[in-house]
């Protein structure tokens, strides 16, 4: 039945819309109902500007028929093409951002990144000015928190997704650190970098700890943990497990990381955290021999850990430093870690750091 959201495009007559080569090369997918709405040899649509053939792609996916949809990017004032594209809302400078877009549409998961993008003023006032836009550039800054989508600090995004998504998760680490009340005043700090090379030092700074010596109390974990609290314990659960977790043994002794074991579970997992400046940090957990877990058992100990209020990612000193070498031409080519999956984004591995 197709999305229940969109209005079937029925062909007029029954007959398929013929297409020509130039709009299969510039429609791409949306190139049948095009063909529909502006017949063969598609004269009228090919002689539209490309801001307003990149709108009837977008409007394909609303509810209007093709006749709408031909009327109003055919026919229809800027501002009133620019109202339908955004639900009503009047939008300064969208056509002319439209046009920008390039010559080819694009696909409509794009388009919606585009439109949310520039449903927010600051987005809207980067993309007003910018020469070209692509669906690439456009993924990049989706990858910022809202507050970092401000024009000084867009302007330095470089064309590079692993360090965008660093620059979101240091923010993201630079704000649990300060508090959510002060994550409007990072985000100004930040605007005041001179060139991306000063943004990224600028965000390693934020994930330095303001004072030194504040030494957190490990996570109180629920009833289903026993945490190791002495080197005898730290023997019988090494040996259980059989892993390395006595070679950490001063590490534990001296509060920079604390061990767990899951006892009543849907199975027996020993976790490590570790002692960060942005709070306690699940560093690895594992099953006997440093087997694998279930994907319940990780999900049931991360609840856990982030409910007692500890976090998973990398170490904030592991992000700082990378920060510092997606830019720095003497230590760089900074090595950014697969974060496509949610295990992905544990990071869970890192004991040393």
């Amino acid at each position: 039945m197709g999305n229940p959201m969109t209005r079937r495009h029925v062909r007029p007559h029954g007959r398929a819309g013929a297409m020509t080569p130039l709009l299969q090369f510039l429609a791409g997918p949306h190139a049948e109902a095009l063909a529909i709405a502006w017949p063969a040899p598609h004269v009228k649509f090919l002689a539209l500007p490309s801001a307003r053939r990149h709108a009837a792609a977008i409007l394909l996916a609303r509810d209007l028929d093709l006749e709408e949809i031909a009327h109003i990017a055919g026919y229809g004032r800027d501002g009133d093409v620019a109202k339908h594209l955004m639900h009503g809302q009047a939008t300064g400078g969208l056509m002319k951002a439209l046009s920008r877009l390039g010559e080819t549409l694009w696909e409509a998961a794009d388009y919606d990144v585009f439109l949310s993008l520039f449903s927010d003023e600051n987005t809207a006032q980067v993309l007003r000015h910018t020469d070209e836009i692509r669906p690439a550039q456009l993924r990049l800054i989706r990858t910022l928190p809202v507050l970092l989508r401000r024009p000084k600090i867009l302007r330095h995004i470089p064309d590079n997704k692993g360090a965008v998504e660093d620059l979101a998760a240091a923010f993201g680490l630079a704000v649990r650190m300060r508090g959510q009340t002060q994550a409007a005043s990072v985000a100004r700090r930040w605007e005041r970098a001179a060139s991306s090379e000063r943004l990224f030092d600028m965000a390693a700074d934020d994930l330095q700890p303001a004072r030194f010596g504040n030494m957190l109390s490990p996570p109180d974990l629920p009833p289903a943990f026993f945490r190791v609290t002495d080197r005898k314990m730290l023997g019988q659960v090494a040996r259980e497990f059989r892993n390395c977790l006595r070679d950490f043994t001063g590490d534990i002794a001296a509060g920079r990381m604390a061990v767990y074991v899951l006892h009543d579970g849907v199975e027996r997992a020993v976790l490590a955290l570790r002692q960060d400046p942005a709070g306690w940090r699940l560093a690895e957990a594992k099953g006997k021999g440093n087997m694998d877990l279930r994907e319940e058992t990780l999900r049931f100990i991360v609840d856990a850990v982030e409910r007692a209020g500890g976090r998973t990612g990398e170490s904030s000193w592991t992000l700082a430093r990378r920060l510092h070498e997606h830019f720095c031409s003497r230590c760089g080519p900074a090595y950014v870690p697969d974060r496509n999956t949610w295990e992905d984004q544990l990071m869970l591995g890192a004991l040393w750091d």
